[in-house]
């Protein structure tokens, strides 16, 4: 597996309160397996949240808590390369695992909209919604699978116009280290 997508809906204001789960892994230009799952948050569902996505407390009743799926999001993503559309999903599971009293799962995290923003400058904006637009990609937009099929499509487009690899990405969006400033030039005497 070269990488994942991962893309995450949640119940309320807090990014912790996962309510659905997509994830779509990338073999080479292959996707080789997709899983989503809904999530008991096991809070109160915010009337913003649903209207953005229609996930209720009625959708997740019976559907495992975060703590239960942790072991399987773990064996899925952990040491493993994950896309994300902006940095939001990264925050919700380590906000999920920490108030699960579990660890968070360390992956190697890419923010598309950071590739995007290298691969095609200047463009008027790089939400998932305007870069499916852009490309002609139909969606159900919120729907964590359906996001993160988009999310894929449209880094595989970047992979491929860019020319850079999947794995060189995170190298690529590392932040520089600033140069210091030449030591001031002894003065002449």
């Amino acid at each position: 597996m070269d990488y994942c997508v991962l893309d995450v809906e949640t119940a309320s204001s807090d990014c912790g309160s996962i309510c659905q789960i997509g994830i779509v892994c990338v073999a080479g230009d292959t996707i080789v397996e997709e899983h989503v799952t809904l999530v008991d948050p096991g809070c109160a569902f915010s009337p913003w949240n649903v209207r953005i996505h229609g996930i209720t407390a009625t959708c997740v009743r019976g559907a495992p808590r975060f703590a239960d799926l942790h072991a399987d999001l773990e064996r899925r993503i952990a040491g493993a390369l994950v896309v994300q559309q902006g940095s939001f999903d990264k925050s919700a599971l380590t906000r999920a695992a920490l108030a699960a009293d579990l660890p968070p799962i360390e992956a190697r995290w890419i923010n598309n909209v950071s590739v995007a923003k290298r691969v095609w400058p200047g463009l008027p904006g790089y939400g998932l919604a305007k870069m499916a637009a852009r490309f002609d990609l139909a969606f159900r937009h919120h729907d964590a699978l359906e996001d993160a099929r988009v999310t894929q499509a449209i880094f595989a487009r970047a992979v491929a116009q860019s020319g850079i690899a999947p794995a060189d990405w995170p190298a690529r969006l590392a932040p520089q280290p600033r140069r210091r400033k030449a030591e001031a030039a002894p003065e002449a005497a």
